[in-house]
């Protein structure tokens, strides 16, 4: 199996994708985006250290395990449908879906038992995040058709 620079891949991916998500933050108030934009700075810096060590010190690794790239794949396929279902359906229920099926996904052992826990899971984790910034922070989530 052939080793890559995994410092250089995650640095590159990191930069891009702060950047991507800069540009994505759109039409909050100056409080709300004070938050995104302060987690966006933090993930761009990260990703500036990692090209950085990729260059001093880099970490020839095994990119990717024969048996994780179904895993893989499942877990792209999940994140991109939450993206685009988010404003039609809506946060809470897209969020629980996609995040209880990427918990399950990502189980080593999968079955009903471990299905019913990521979901569970899912649905604490969704509740507390749609408390926090719809009521605390006072930042709109978007709704679609569902809640």
């Amino acid at each position: 199996m052939k080793e890559y620079n995994t410092d250089l891949i995650g640095g590159l991916i990191v930069v891009i994708t702060s950047f991507l998500f800069w540009k994505a933050v759109g039409n909050f108030t100056r409080f709300g985006k004070l938050f995104p934009q302060g987690i966006i700075a933090i993930l761009f810096i990260a990703g500036i250290g990692l090209l950085i060590k990729s260059k001093i010190n880099p970490s020839k690794r095994v990119m990717f395990m024969e048996d994780d790239k179904a895993r893989m794949m499942a877990i792209a396929v999940i994140s991109l449908l939450w993206v685009l279902l988010l404003d039609k359906i809506g946060f809470a229920v897209t969020s629980f879906v996609a995040m209880g099926l990427s918990f399950w996904v990502l189980k080593e052992k999968r079955g009903v038992s471990s299905l019913l826990t990521s979901f569970l899971l899912a649905g604490v984790e969704v509740t507390t995040f749609y408390l926090i910034f719809s009521n605390l922070l006072k930042i709109p989530l978007p709704t679609g058709m569902f809640f």
